[in-house]
Order: structure tokens, then C-alpha cells, then sequence
């Protein structure tokens, strides 16, 4: 019986009997969303009611950007990413910060993009930037005698070997503008990136070309948090913009959007032929990716709500698995950090059948 059985499995895959689960593999796109935290908040700024209280507070967000330390917790990023491995990140808050005299030039202090890339290449993993929109930039004095620049861009990695074209990044054109007490007035606009990804066969030497049956759209953005009325605008223009995709649309990032939001951006996704992909796999409990303590020490996690997506067109994908990253203890930094103040989630798609 033994021998038969062994018989049996070698001719099935004479046959090629196993070429449709290696099909079905093959039209499988990993994707990951994470908001990796820009290192403090910004908004104690826009309501400084004076111009010394504006510096005092500048100063406080950059000495608390460096104690939530990236470069450790970029660490602790990568070895998520080891383990999920996934082939296409849409990444938020990947801040750029510089700091110098206040009437000399700006050294780059921390750029967390190269910070994440450098650590993923240190646990084996090869990641390329395909898209970034860099959305609100701003330089103050953070003392009486230095000043600190923030640049705040998201970003789309795909995998080295992974075939990407038609790569765009745009600004919406609905976007938050503020006025301090201290009569400072900040626009900050807000964005989203594309690229179309060839899934299930390797790049050949020459020119990149995807096979269209087997193309999706992947996207990521990150909505205003403050202003629900700026926040829906830009949602619908996201909605509109990949309406006009010809391949299967992905919609990874940071809505700022609860589940329970009909008329925001979850609603404009859910009700306008997407579907969440959390919720597809795990029914509508769970999934909590926000928010830690701005410090990232709290413990225990103060993870709570969902506003971090993975939306996806049901009629043309299907989800497969989604699993939440960033969330338990022991993925914290070996100080105690938390990866971000959100948790990522990463989720498997399989193309559907036409």
C-alpha cells in the first residue's frame, strides 16, 4: 500500500496534477500597510499661542523624534518584514528630518526611508522605494541658536525582483490650511502613490513588462487625521483617481477612518466596490492599529481602533489571510519601544479567475 501511494504521488506530478495549486500561488500578491510614526506629534505646534512657545514646542517634538529612536525601531520593523515577507509595503509618516544653525545650511539628522532600507538589507531582505509623494514640509527655529526642517512623505517598496511600472505620486487637491494663535498660517497637503505590479513570474533581462492578466494597482495614501471635511474630500479623490485603473485596484494606508464612518472614507471604499480585507478574513472584531503613546512606551498596548487598511475590489481579488504586526510585546525594541505608534497589517490577495 505504502509503494502504491508513493507510485501514485510520482505520477500525479508527472502529470503536472500539482500545477494548479502552483497556478494558484502564483496569482497571490502579499501586500503591508504601516504608518512607522514620524517620531512625535506635530500638532501641539498649531496651537502655540506664541512665537517662543511655538521654538519651546518645536524643540520638544525634535528631542522626542530622536528618544523614539528609529534606527532601533526600524530594526524591529525589518525583522516583521523577515517574518511576513511581503512583496509590496505602502508605508506613511517616512519622515526626513535635518537640523543646522539658524542661518546656516541643514544636515540630514535622520531619514527614515534610508534608516528602513539599510535595516531591511541587513536581515536579507531587498527592497526598492518605487513611489514616494512627498506632502508637507516646514522649517522652525527649535532653540535660540539651531533650527529642524520636517519633510513628510509616503512611500511604496516593492520587492527587487518584482516587475513594477507606471509608478505616480499626486497631491489632493483638498487640503488642511491653519492659522496659529501665533499668526503662523500652514498649509499641509496630503497625497497618494501608485504602481502596477506583474505578479507571479520573474523579471527578463531588458525593459520591464507586465503580463495585464495577471497586473494589479497598488496604492497607498495617508488621510488628514483633524479635519473630516478635508479627510472625505481627499477619499473621494482617491476613489475617483483609481476608478480610472484598467488592472485590479489595491488601497493600502492610513484612512483615519473607523469602521463605523459610512459617509468618510471607509464608507466611500466599502459602499463603492471594495471590500476590507480585515474584515473579509475575520468578521468586523479585532484588528486594532491604533495608538500607542506618542513616547511608545506604554505598555500595555493602548491598541484599540482601526483606521489602518487594506481595501481591495472583491469582484477581481479575493483576501486570503490578514494578520496585524507591530502589536505584541515582545516585537517591541530591545528598550522598550513600541515598532510605531500604529501596528501594521499585512495581508495575502489572490487574483481571481477571469
Amino acid at each position: 500500500m505504502t509503494a502504491f501511494f508513493a507510485v501514485a504521488g510520482l505520477l500525479a506530478a508527472l502529470l503536472g496534477l500539482t500545477a494548479p495549486a502552483q497556478a494558484d500561488s502564483a496569482r497571490q500578491l502579499k501586500v503591508t500597510t504601516y504608518n512607522i510614526y514620524q517620531g512625535a506629534p506635530l500638532t501641539p505646534l498649531l496651537t502655540a499661542p506664541t512665537l517662543p512657545e511655538l521654538i519651546r514646542r518645536a524643540g520638544i517634538a525634535y528631542d522626542q523624534m530622536v528618544a523614539t529612536d528609529f534606527p532601533s525601531r526600524a530594526r524591529a520593523i525589518a525583522k516583521l518584514f523577515r517574518r511576513e515577507k511581503p512583496e509590496v509595503v505602502g508605508l506613511q509618516e517616512v519622515a526626513l528630518w535635518k537640523k543646522g544653525p539658524l542661518t546656516g545650511s541643514l544636515t540630514t539628522t535622520y531619514d527614515f526611508l534610508d534608516i528602513l532600507l539599510r535595516e531591511l538589507r541587513a536581515v536579507g531582505l531587498h527592497y526598492r522605494a518605487a513611489a514616494i509623494d512627498t506632502t508637507f514640509s516646514a522649517t522652525l527655529p527649535i532653540s535660540a541658536t539651531e533650527r529642524a526642517s520636517f519633510t513628510d512623505r509616503d512611500v511604496i517598496l516593492t520587492k527587487d525582483r518584482l516587475p513594477v511600472t507606471h509608478a505616480q505620486s499626486h497631491l489632493y487637491t483638498a487640503r488642511l490650511v491653519v492659522t496659529t494663535p501665533a499668526g503662523l498660517t500652514f498649509t499641509i497637503p496630503r497625497g497618494w502613490s501608485a504602481v502596477d505590479v506583474g505578479l507571479g513570474h520573474k523579471p527578463k533581462a531588458g525593459p520591464k513588462t507586465n503580463d495585464q492578466s495577471h497586473t494589479v494597482r497598488v496604492a497607498t495614501t495617508h488621510l488628514e487625521p483633524t479635519a473630516a471635511s478635508i479627510r472625505n474630500a481627499q477619499g473621494n479623490e482617491l476613489h475617483t483617481a483609481l476608478a480610472q485603473s484598467p488592472y485590479p485596484v489595491i488601497a493600502v494606508g492610513d484612512f483615519n477612518s473607523l469602521p463605523t464612518d459610512a459617509t468618510g472614507p471607509y464608507g466611500t471604499f466599502t459602499s463603492g466596490g471594495y471590500d476590507d480585507a480585515w474584515r473579509a478574513v475575520h468578521g468586523p472584531g479585532g484588528g486594532f492599529t491604533a495608538r500607542q503613546d506618542p513616547d511608545l512606551r506604554n505598555l500595555p498596548s493602548k491598541l484599540d481602533h482601526r483606521i489602518d487598511y487594506v481595501f481591495y475590489q472583491p469582484s477581481r481579488l479575493s483576501a486570503v489571510a490578514a494578520e496585524v504586526i507591530g502589536d505584541r510585546p515582545n516585537e517591541r525594541t530591545p528598550n522598550g519601544l513600541w515598532p510605531s505608534d500604529h501596528a501594521g497589517l499585512a495581508v495575502t490577495l489572490r487574483l481571481r479567475q477571469c
